[in-house]
């Protein structure tokens, strides 16, 4: 009997000093909660603020994230404020999508002291409904009384399907069968690249050379220095077509077309002068040296000319732009 009585003493005691160091650590903190006073209707975006303050010295707070909030309401924001070394607070921004009053479970918060921590929890918060239909009874009324009309539609139902045919006649007999108007489509232009068009012709040339049995040597120096003329005429704009050998030299140099273009084109339309003004002979590999001076002439050409032909490129086509948005205001 006196072991029973000694160790119900100690239990007593023991329970005592826990219980008291139970309300000491939960008097050391004290939370609050401020929720809105108003009903929410769905939907609706509404703060939920959390206050926690110590008698003591706090390392951080860990207030409760989206886990512990209910499928009713959404976490949108939120904003944690410290305000000094014992008082914190956290605002959440909650968005209400509850169909009937709805409570806020106590909410687990940690307060973290270097390696101790303590949990406290906040008082539920009840969150009341806002009903936006006056009665369950009004749910499904109509929203004006249902009326019986003694008049018949079908008769206008007839004479709408009579409109209908009647305009399908119509239009079968005057614009079903109506030629179409054909619109002509204007040609869009085309830059011709110098570059290209003089390989052209210097391939024709050297395949025609090539296949002709008696060697017309002026038809084919003719054609020779002509492919260069040309080329110069729709790249540099110089009149080369209608000039002697010696006026293309001058308008080269005038141009400052560079000097290796300059120096194949005085060979090939010097030689070509000769067999022309001075009955000059020449011989089957004088002209294959010529023709090699006009490759290397395109050579060179395809180096040193690229941006100019750029440059006449984007002229042309700003150009014949600006002339389709004329003709087209006119």
């Amino acid at each position: 009997m006196y072991k029973l009585n000694q160790l119900t003493v100690r239990r007593s005691l023991i329970l005592f000093v826990c219980s008291f160091f139970f309300i000491k650590i939960a008097s050391a903190q004290s939370v609050s909660v401020q929720s809105p006073t108003d009903s929410l209707s769905v939907g609706q975006v509404f703060d939920l603020s959390i206050t926690v303050k110590t008698q003591e010295t706090f390392s951080k707070i860990i207030f409760p994230d989206s886990s512990h909030f209910s499928p009713n309401l959404f976490l949108n924001i939120t904003e944690q404020y410290r305000v000094n070394n014992y008082s914190d607070s956290s605002v959440y921004k909650l968005q209400f999508f509850a169909t009937d009053n709805f409570t806020v479970p106590p909410l687990p918060i940690k307060v973290v002291n270097g390696s101790d921590t303590t949990f406290v929890f906040t008082e539920p918060v009840d969150l009341v409904y806002k009903q936006t239909i006056s009665s369950i009874e009004d749910k499904f009324k109509p929203l004006k009384p249902v009326y019986d009309f003694p008049i018949s539609i079908w008769p206008y139902i007839v004479i709408l399907l009579l409109l209908l045919a009647i305009g399908y006649f119509i239009w079968r007999k005057y614009f079903q069968n109506q030629p179409e108007e054909i619109i002509e489509e204007t040609p869009v232009p085309v830059f011709v690249n110098p570059l290209e068009e003089l390989e052209k012709s210097l391939s024709r040339i050297r395949n025609n050379h090539q296949n002709l049995p008696a060697k017309n040597f002026k038809h084919f120096y003719s054609e020779l220095g002509d492919a260069l003329r040309l080329y110069f005429e729709e790249l540099y704009d110089i009149p080369a077509l209608e000039s002697t050998t010696r006026e293309v030299m001058r308008y080269l140099d005038a141009f400052g077309v560079d000097s290796q273009l300059t120096q194949h084109t005085r060979k090939v339309l010097n030689e070509a002068d000769m067999i022309k003004f001075a009955k000059f002979n020449p011989t089957l590999d004088q002209s294959w040296r010529a023709l090699d001076e006009a490759d290397a002439f395109l050579i060179r050409a395809q180096s040193v000319d690229i941006m100019r032909i750029d440059r006449k490129k984007n002229e042309y086509i700003a150009a014949n732009t600006k002339q389709e948005e004329t003709d087209g205001m006119g």
